[in-house]
């Protein structure tokens, strides 16, 4: 991965629905991503070319996209601090849907070293 402290909302959004369609070891199709993401097509091959340039993700002949063992082990501390702020946004506000967007939002404001230390905190 090139060095990088800090990923947009965008990189986030897209590296958890990546790994979150991924769990069965199996890539993700472009077309499967956009209709997670609720985006067009041409900007999930944008962004999968932006993290592929980081070396989070590659992609197969076919379209499909597996996440890096370095993108899979992002894509899993971002998946756990968000599962967390989520946990506890709900604790305070109600079990009211708690906006994927605002998440993702406070997760882009935090540096890398901050995602780790909340990671490894969970050992």
């Amino acid at each position: 991965m090139k060095d990088c402290n800090r990923f947009t909302f965008s990189q986030i959004k897209y590296l958890i629905w990546l790994y979150r369609l991924s769990q069965d070891g199996c890539g993700v199709k472009n077309i499967e991503l956009a209709n997670a993401l609720d985006v067009s097509k041409p900007s999930v091959h944008y962004m999968l070319k932006s993290l592929s340039d980081l070396g989070l993700v590659r992609q197969e002949p076919f379209k499909l996209a597996h996440l890096t063992k370095e993108g899979r082990s992002l894509a899993q501390k971002y998946v756990f601090c968000f599962d967390v702020l989520e946990r506890k946004i709900s604790e305070i506000f109600g079990n009211e849907n708690v906006s994927e967007t605002a998440i993702c939002g406070l997760l882009a404001d935090m540096s890398l070293d901050k995602i780790n230390d909340l990671y490894e905190r969970k050992k």
